[in-house]
C-alpha cells in the first residue's frame, strides 16, 4: 500500500527521466494514471483489510453529497471528480486499518524523505541544467510541505539543528520557481506548527519563519513576479487577491470572472459535479479549464452547500484529531505524526485558495489523510496497551 503511495508520486517524473516514455498514454498523462493506479490499490486495501478508526463520519455528509449529485447529474468528468474527492478519504480508511510498529513508521519516514529528496534533484537538475522546468513542479512545494512538517515536529522534539538545515533546503524550492503560495504555505507551517508547545520558543522560531517571509517578500524577483507595477507592500496583500488588480494571480481573476455568472446563478446547490471544467473549456478553447481555487471550483459545482460539507469534514477532523494530540502527548509518535497533521490543515487550506490540491491526490491529499488515519491506528493499540496494563 505504501510503496504504491511512492510509486504514484514518483510516476508523473518518470517522462523527464526516461524521455523515451511519452507523458500521455491512451489520452491520460502520468497524473491520470498515477491517482487511478493509487484508487485501485486503495479499494483492494479496503475489502481485505480489517475495518479502521477513520473519522469517516466527518466527511460522510460531504461524500453522500457528492454521489447523490453525480446520481441525479452524471457525466464522465463528474464521476472522475467525485473518485478524485473520494480517494484520500478511503486512504485515511485504509491506513487506520494496518498496525504499525516503530520499524514500520521509520520505514515510510526514511522511504518518503528519499523520494522528496529524489524529486529535489530532479528539479535542481532542471533548473541548473534543464530547461529551468519539468512537469509536476507547480505542485512541488505541496509534497515538499508535509515532509517540511514533518521535519518541523521532529526539530521541535529533538532540538537537533540538523533538521532545521533540512527545512531550509526544502524552503529554497518555492523561492526560486517563486511559487508565491508554496512560499506562504511552508513558511506558516514552520511559524504556526503544533509540536512547538513552548511560547518562547514559539515567539522565537515564529520570528525566524516572518523574517524569512519578509526577505523573500522584499526581494526583486518576488515583487516583479507579484505586482504589475513591480513594487508593493504587505497592505496590498488582502485576502481576497481578486480585488486588487495590481496583483499578478496567472490568470486568476480573470478565471473568478468568467464563472461569476454560473455562481450567481446557482449559488446554493452549485451548477453540477465538474461544471467548471466543462465552462472554463469552452471559454478558453482548451482541454481542462481551470479556476485554480478549491474554493471557487466547489462552490461552482456544488454551491454553498456542498463547500459547508466539505468545511465541516475539515473542522470535525481537526477537532477530533487536536484531541488526540493533547490526550497522546507523552507518545512520542502519536505526538509527532498528529501535530505535524494538524498544522498541514493550515497549508492544505491555504493551498486550496490558489490552486486544486484536492485533486492533486497524488502529491497532498493521499499523504495527509493517511497520515489522520495512522495516528487513530496508532491511538488504538496505545488504548489497547493501556488496557491490558490495567
Amino acid at each position: 500500500f505504501y510503496i504504491a503511495f511512492l510509486l504514484t508520486t514518483l510516476l508523473p517524473y518518470i517522462p523527464a527521466i526516461l524521455p523515451f516514455i511519452p507523458y500521455q498514454i491512451f489520452g491520460f498523462n502520468m497524473t491520470g494514471w498515477a491517482w487511478m493506479i493509487m484508487l485501485l490499490v486503495t479499494l483492494s486495501n479496503l475489502f481485505i483489510r480489517k475495518s479502521g478508526l477513520f473519522p469517516f463520519y466527518y466527511w460522510l455528509p460531504w461524500v453522500f453529497y457528492m454521489v447523490v449529485y453525480l446520481v441525479i447529474d452524471f457525466s464522465y468528468l463528474g464521476l472522475q471528480l467525485t473518485l478524485q474527492y473520494t480517494l484520500p478519504l478511503l486512504v485515511g480508511i485504509v491506513a487506520s486499518g494496518f498496525t504499525y510498529t516503530e520499524e514500520d513508521i521509520q520505514w515510510m519516514f526514511h522511504w518518503f524523505i528519499g523520494l522528496t529528496i529524489f524529486i529535489y534533484l530532479l528539479f535542481l537538475w532542471a533548473v541548473l541544467f534543464g530547461s529551468g522546468y519539468m512537469p509536476g513542479m507547480s505542485v512541488m512545494p505541496m509534497l515538499f510541505a508535509v515532509a517540511v512538517s514533518l521535519l518541523t515536529a521532529i526539530f521541535f522534539i529533538t532540538r537537533r539543528k540538523i533538521y532545521l538545515i533540512f527545512i531550509a533546503v526544502l524552503f529554497i524550492a518555492p523561492i526560486a520557481q517563486m511559487t508565491r503560495m508554496g512560499i506562504a504555505a511552508i513558511a506558516a507551517i514552520f511559524i504556526f506548527h503544533f509540536a512547538n508547545k513552548a511560547i518562547k520558543s514559539k515567539i522565537i522560531y515564529g520570528a525566524i519563519g516572518l523574517l524569512a517571509f519578509l526577505l523573500v517578500f522584499s526581494s526583486q524577483k518576488f515583487q516583479e513576479k507579484t505586482f504589475y507595477s513591480k513594487q508593493g507592500t504587505f497592505s496590498d496583500l488582502t485576502l481576497n487577491y481578486y480585488d486588487n488588480p495590481d496583483i499578478r494571480s496567472s490568470g486568476r481573476i480573470s478565471w473568478k470572472k468568467a464563472l461569476e455568472p454560473g455562481l450567481k446563478t446557482s449559488p446554493i446547490w452549485g451548477n453540477g459535479p465538474r461544471a467548471d471544467n466543462v465552462y472554463l473549456s469552452k471559454i478558453t478553447k482548451k482541454r481542462g479549464g481551470e479556476a485554480h481555487n478549491d474554493y471557487l471550483s466547489v462552490r461552482f459545482n456544488y454551491g454553498y452547500v456542498g463547500l459547508s460539507l466539505l468545511l465541516l469534514g475539515f473542522a470535525g477532523s481537526f477537532i477530533s484529531l487536536y484531541k488526540i494530540s493533547r490526550k497522546y502527548i507523552d507518545s512520542w509518535y502519536i505526538w509527532l505524526i498528529s501535530t505535524s497533521t494538524l498544522t498541514l490543515y493550515i497549508a492544505f487550506l491555504m493551498f486550496m485558495y490558489t490552486d486544486n490540491i484536492l485533486k492533486y491526490t497524488i502529491y497532498f491529499p493521499n499523504y495527509f489523510f493517511a497520515m489522520i488515519g495512522i495516528v487513530y491506528s496508532l491511538k488504538r493499540d496505545e488504548d489497547l496497551r493501556s488496557d491490558t496494563s490495567l
